[in-house]
């Protein structure tokens, strides 16, 4: 009987032996398929960051913007000249203002919303209508002003203290807010959302758009409704009223014109980017110091 026993247990570890052999060729497979997999995955192409996709546009407009500009003026071949006659027509004061205001703005980050969901050069096309429109109510406004009272044009300036006025009203304002700015807002756009622009622009977006846009038409026409109402009654809307008061009507439709441009091509192209980066208080302390020296050099040409 002893010897019975003894094969027993033989045959017992011999199927063990085969069960472990078995579950050894098992993980042995398993493991290859692993490794094969995890090849496969690492072969994929990954996608570029957004970011410095964002920086090559950028780059790529503002040489644009140096390349137009140097044109213009080796064009003309008086820098000097180029440079008066910009700053007596008020372009430039349009263009600085309305550039400055416009960045951080409802608008530009309505804009830069949009361009994320759907093509940019519609967003664009529907931004800039709207902007270009307001820009020439708000001019022909400004001219309203000098009309009204006639007959106090040949002795009291209405129109330009007023310009004077608003432009520093809007000069005290933008720096007393940048200052009131805690320190934690002023590292970025972003960092202050929750009760800033971009959450009023977030809000707005998710109400207005609250199905899929399918034709380009609509998608023109949702990026001008919103951009439209937006900018109704906003700072640079009012700046622009100011400075068509006080100067010609042609260089700060023009100029505020190309601000509006190039902030909206900006947040088209990297509002998101931008909006980590971009300093709110110095944005703000900036806004506010180029107001009031428009203000001041309207008001030394008033006298």
């Amino acid at each position: 009987m002893k010897p019975m026993r003894h094969d027993v247990r033989v045959q017992m570890s011999n199927v063990n032996v085969g069960a472990g052999a078995y579950e050894g060729d098992g993980a042995t497979n398993h493991g290859e398929h692993m490794d094969n997999s995890a090849t496969k995955d690492s072969n994929k192409p990954t996608k570029p960051l957004s970011g410095s996709s964002y920086l090559q546009s950028i780059g790529a407009v503002l040489l644009l913007c140096a390349l137009a500009a140097g044109f213009f003026v080796l064009f003309k071949g008086q820098p000097s000249a180029v440079v008066s006659m910009l700053a007596r027509s008020g372009f430039t004061a349009a263009f600085a203002l309305i550039f400055v205001s416009e960045i951080g703005d409802k608008t530009f980050f309505i804009a830069a919303l949009l361009a994320m969901q759907y093509q940019k050069a519609l967003v664009l096309l529907g931004s800039m209508a709207a902007l270009s429109l307001m820009t020439i109510v708000s001019v022909i406004i400004g001219r309203v002003f000098q009309s009204v009272p006639a007959q106090f044009q040949t002795t009291l300036p209405i129109g330009e203290y007023a310009a004077v006025a608003l432009l520093a009203f809007f000069g005290f304002k933008s720096i007393k807010d940048a200052l009131a700015l805690p320190d934690s807002s002023s590292g970025n756009l972003e960092g202050n959302s929750e009760s800033g622009e971009l959450a009023e622009a977030e809000e707005l977006v998710k109400e207005k758009v609250s199905k899929k846009l399918i034709s380009p038409l609509e998608v023109v026409w949702k990026s001008f409704s919103l951009v439209f109402f937006a900018e109704w009654g906003d700072r640079s809307m009012l700046a622009t009223i100011a400075l068509g008061a006080a100067q010609s009507p042609l260089g700060v439709a023009s100029g505020a014109i190309a601000g509006h441009l190039i902030a909206t091509v900006f947040a088209i192209l990297g509002g998101a980017f931008l909006a980590k980066y971009l300093s709110e208080k110095l944005v703000g302390l900036l806004g506010g110091v180029l107001f009031l020296l428009f203000a001041a050099a309207t008001l030394f040409g008033v006298f």
